[in-house]
């Protein structure tokens, strides 16, 4: 395993460096950018694998789930990015948060493993909900980042059009739909991860959980919000993704509460 992870990590490095320094028209570097982000996807593929072997799988630990979850949103962005659309700033952002989900799943390895008895198919069931939702609003978070940054530049005049064929309204409905599929997701691993509380510890159990609660009660809100008022009002554009953002950032907040308990 420790092969793959080493390999893995350099790819990852050497891709956020090739997405960094082929910004300018000119470099030639860019255009191994998206090849070295597929190669390091393949061996951090490799490095899980490796760990399901020796016994570490994803629904083991938060950490494990959380590289797992990166890795699918790495992958989810090369799948995307396939066509007429390299959106770079989003690798940009990607290929690091790859290595830290990474690196993660390899040092803090099974921190909090899951263990048998009452509730264990409930925790197994939220742990791989939640590592779709972590890659979701990643990705989710990456397009709504770069729909900001655009609309940024273009209301203060500093857009220049490329040949990448992003548009705004393009980076609108793939923000809409990334939205659409992740929030059910993610509702229900907040329902199985309550549900698993009680069954273990019983309602004292939520009691030590209420930044995580709170955290996942706002993003649940800000991401039904966003669904609500698109379907209502026509919301859309800007506050949108802003509303995308404030959710993301709360999924952050939790992950960060597991890794500070474990």
């Amino acid at each position: 395993m420790l092969p793959f992870f080493i390999l893995a990590a350099l790819a990852y490095g050497a891709a956020s460096f090739a997405y960094g320094a082929g910004t300018s028209e000119g470099s030639s570097i860019k255009q191994w950018a998206r090849a070295l982000l597929a190669g390091a996807a393949l061996l951090h593929t490799a490095t899980v694998g490796a760990q399901c072997v020796e016994g570490n799988h994803p629904f083991k630990s938060v950490f494990l789930a959380t590289s797992l979850g990166l890795l699918i949103a790495v992958a989810g962005f090369l799948a995307i990015s396939a066509k007429r659309r390299p959106m770079r700033a989003l690798g940009a952002v990607l290929a690091p948060f790859g290595l830290i989900g990474l690196t993660l799943g390899v040092v803090m390895g099974p921190a909090d493993g899951v263990g048998a008895g009452v509730g264990a198919g409930v925790v197994r069931a939220h742990i791989a909900l939640a590592t779709v939702g972590v890659s979701g609003f990643t990705l989710a978070a990456g397009v709504a980042g770069l729909y900001l940054g655009m609309e940024r530049r273009l209301r203060t005049k500093q857009f220049q059009p490329t040949e990448s064929g992003i548009s705004l309204l393009g980076l609108d409905r793939l923000h809409w739909w990334l939205v659409l599929l992740v929030t059910p997701v993610f509702t229900l691993a907040i329902v199985t991860g309550a549900i698993a509380l009680l069954r273990v510890g019983g309602p004292q159990m939520l009691s030590g959980r209420l930044i995580e609660l709170v955290a996942a009660g706002v993003a649940f809100i800000a991401t039904s919000a966003a669904l609500i008022s698109r379907a209502v009002w026509g919301l859309r554009g800007r506050k949108a993704a802003w509303l995308t953002m404030v959710a993301f950032l709360c999924m952050v907040l939790i992950l960060v509460s597991y890794a500070v308990r474990s």
